[in-house]
């Protein structure tokens, strides 16, 4: 609560405005009611010609047009709020993500960032929208309405005084007892929103394997979950309404026969006073009641507005940068390195040094730290203790622009956006350097395959790579790196889960990658590991040893092992 207060006292002069609009609705609703009760005195009570009431239906008509036009106000000032807060929140949230967006790019699900930056926003939503105008017309409003009440009879004033409370209270109550559940459903929300965006981009594969059944059986029961949270959120809902309307009506029931008690019993007040709080206490009950619905609605948004604080908030470590430029083909050296993440994993005791042009494989078993220490490497991470050298100097002497010009990192899955091949190896629309791309192409072994597309490389490919196998995304992702002309390479397992004829044809494209370049590669393959100037054995969150194969085969009983299962199974 006190977060979304925090960007909604941004916006003073909304909501200031919406202060003084609503004190307009309240003295609007005053002449209102005052006007009425005329109107009916002069016809009813002092048979006065109907032309006596002009003045006062004028003012009725005009209190009238005030109020809409002034709820109508409130309205759009509370739109306003909602987008202002909703456009600072989105923007706070992107630059926080471009602080370090390689690293964030490596975290999480993509599903779950997508909807983080839209949905759950969104939510936010009701309650600068709804909430925030309402709990300010609901202060000033009643409390308008009830120093009527007061200067008219004191008695009435103090039966709204004590009945009013029991309707917020009531919102309190049920919202304590939906805050979780609130929470829950957002959460499952979040969860199922990002399954089902990375579900549909890996439909092609999910149902190359034969994993279709399962992940729509998963989908289902996290529907089914939702579905779940959102009906009991609904009874709780419906429940609290009835007790609402109950409170409002034993409450102008209260009004009314204390009222009835000083007009017959006592005949202490006339029929105008009368009238006029009768007239008053649904108004005063009503704009309560409102704050009530408005806090409903505003309780959805807290569970989003948590998630969102807890990102916003999380510390990040953005790698360091200086301003020093780079020899071609620097050396690259962690000296006493660790890197944790939050209280669980951790590396430690990193000591590497890649010269260049250098092969070095980075091997060990699943779950060790293989890719988070090529991250490291890259520049993706920064290291929690001890310092990254480049060509001997500290990283953070180090311009950033100069490293990731010299650098190519080929993953697993490499990203295509919609466009052109040529536009893929580029990796921007628009003209191209047609001769350095066929250079690349031929480089990358894609010469055959482009020459079978309608347009060469100029044929367009879906965002993501649709319509191309695993093994053409990882060729045209090395063609990037021909065409840039990069010095240092790093590869995430780039074979894994391709067919052995195309792995064969991918391994000689980085052999041939590899003549005069540094390569750093997560390797699970022999003949990768053989080809290696050093491999580094990554485990028990350290590097346990470090050699070459024949050097390792002798001193590591894990290696010797690893490479016994690769010899039968073609992996390590």
């Amino acid at each position: 609560m006190v977060w979304l207060q925090k960007w909604a006292m941004r916006q003073k002069g909304v909501l200031v405005g919406n202060a003084i609009f609503s004190i307009c609705i309240g003295l609007a609703i005053i002449a209102q009611s005052y006007a009425i009760v005329q109107v009916v005195n002069e016809v009813f009570i002092k048979k006065s010609a109907f032309s006596a009431t002009f003045p006062y239906i004028a003012v009725l008509i005009g209190a009238i047009i005030i109020r809409v036009i002034c709820t109508s106000v409130n309205r759009q000032l509370g739109v306003r709020l909602s987008t202002n807060v909703k456009k600072h929140v989105r923007q706070s949230l992107l630059k926080k993500w471009q602080q370090d967006p390689l690293q964030i790019s490596v975290k999480g699900q993509t599903g779950s960032k997508v909807t983080m930056l839209i949905e759950m926003i969104d939510q936010l939503e009701s309650y600068y929208r709804d909430y925030v105008p309402q709990v300010i017309q609901s202060m000033l409003v009643p409390f308008i309405l009830l120093i009527a009440v007061f200067m008219t009879h004191i008695y009435s004033g103090l039966i709204l005084l004590c009945t009013a409370p029991l309707i917020p209270v009531a919102y309190i109550i049920v919202g304590l007892q939906t805050q979780k559940k609130s929470e829950r459903q957002l959460k499952e929300l979040t969860f199922f929103s990002g399954k089902f965006l990375d579900l549909v981009q890996g439909l092609q594969t999910l149902k190359l394997f034969g994993q279709g059944k399962q992940q729509r059986e998963e989908l289902a029961e996290n529907n089914r979950a939702f579905q779940t949270s959102t009906m009991s959120i609904l009874k709780v809902a419906f429940a609290s309404t009835f007790f609402i309307e109950l409170v409002v009506t034993l409450g102008i029931g209260l009004v009314a026969i204390e009222i009835a008690y000083q007009m017959i019993t006592f005949e202490t007040m006339t029929f105008a006073p009368a009238f006029f709080i009768l007239a008053i206490a649904p108004e005063f009950y009503n704009a309560i009641k409102d704050l009530g619905s408005a806090f409903h609605s505003g309780r959805g948004s807290m569970a989003a507005a948590e998630i969102l604080e807890e990102e916003l908030e999380r510390p990040i470590e953005p790698v360091k940068w200086g301003t020093q430029p780079l020899e071609q083909q620097p050396s690259i050296e962690i000296k006493q390195g660790a890197f944790q993440y939050g209280d669980a994993f951790k590396l430690e005791q990193l000591n590497v040094k890649v010269p260049p042009n250098s092969r070095t494989a980075i091997v060990g078993p699943t779950g060790q730290g293989k890719t988070t220490l090529l991250n490291i490497l890259a520049g993706v991470y920064e290291l929690t203790e001890g310092h990254v050298k480049i060509d001997g100097k500290l990283r953070q002497e180090v311009s950033k622009d100069a490293w990731f010009e010299q650098i190519a990192y080929i993953s697993q899955h490499p990203y295509l956006f919609t466009g052109t091949i040529a536009e893929n190896i580029q990796m921007k629309k628009g003209a191209c350097d047609e001769v350095a791309i066929q250079r690349a192409i031929e480089q990358a072994q894609l010469g055959d395959w482009i020459a079978t597309l309608p347009n060469g490389m100029h044929t367009a490919v879906g965002e993501a790579g649709r319509g191309m196998s695993g093994g053409e995304k990882q060729r045209l992702a090395i063609a990037r790196a021909f065409y840039k002309q990069c010095t240092i390479v790093f590869f995430d397992e780039p074979t894994m889960g391709l067919d052995v004829q195309t792995e064969q044809l991918l391994q000689r494209v980085m052999d041939e990658l590899a003549q005069t370049r540094t390569v750093i590669t997560v390797a699970h393959r022999l003949h990768t590991i053989q080809q290696a100037d050093q491999i580094l054995l990554v485990h028990n969150g350290t590097i346990e040893q470090t050699g070459t194969h024949q050097e390792l085969l002798q001193k590591s009983a894990i290696y010797r092992e690893m490479v016994g299962g690769e010899r039968h199974e073609g992996t390590c």
